[in-house]
């Protein structure tokens, strides 16, 4: 299970060296969690799910800043498909639902994405919303934000809409293995309406 000192890979300031350390620190643990993940998002007679670690294949000269597996209901690939995340920033661990801008036409011509705010709203306190999954910041996915978040999907063509919960650096879950997977499969649990209601439109 991830650690504070998973974090330790990001001081690596050479794409070599913070690859080598993605693969043999942070990769292994992706692939003991995506099983178990899998479990928890699949349901009786859905598609089944399929665990996409990041490459970084596009990385030719600066280390990668993020890292991840995601999940998707498509064999071959994620970012055209609404999808679920767990990756790690420098400072914190994200378990997060994506649509992204490889996804979001196909999303928006099956449905209208405020949609989702009565699912949105009743997100527990301590999720976040975001429209960049590229950037570490998030806002509390509190109603105004949400609604704000919503607006600009809406109205910028590149907006995307990444909502879930984060765990920082130095939080005592990383010292409670047991607690620290509980968290993450339930925090899936509850974006999973979410994935629901875009996918059942899709």
């Amino acid at each position: 299970m991830f650690t504070n000192q998973d974090f330790e890979i990001f001081n690596d300031p050479t794409l070599a060296g913070r690859m080598q350390l993605i693969k043999t620190v942070i990769d292994p643990k992706f692939e003991q969690l995506a099983p178990l993940i899998i479990d928890h998002l699949q349901q009786p007679n859905g598609a089944p799910f399929y665990a996409h670690v990041a490459k970084h294949l596009r990385r030719h000269k600066n280390p990668p800043v993020d890292t991840w597996v995601a999940f998707s209901q498509n064999k071959r690939s994620y970012k055209a498909w609404p999808h679920f995340e767990l990756g790690l920033w420098p400072d914190r661990l994200f378990i997060y639902f994506d649509i992204l801008d490889e996804c979001k036409p196909s999303v928006q011509a099956k449905m209208a994405i405020k949609d989702l705010t009565p699912k949105l709203m009743a997100l527990p306190t301590g999720f976040v919303i975001s429209n960049n999954h590229g950037e570490a910041k998030t806002m509390p996915a509190t109603p105004a934000n949400i609604t704000a978040a919503i607006q600009k999907f809406d109205q910028y063509k590149h907006s995307e809409l990444v909502v879930g919960r984060s765990v920082q650096v130095g939080d005592p879950l990383f010292d409670d293995p047991a607690e620290l997977t509980a968290t993450i499969l339930t925090t899936f649990e509850q974006l999973l309406p979410i994935y629901d209601q875009v996918m059942n439109n899709r």
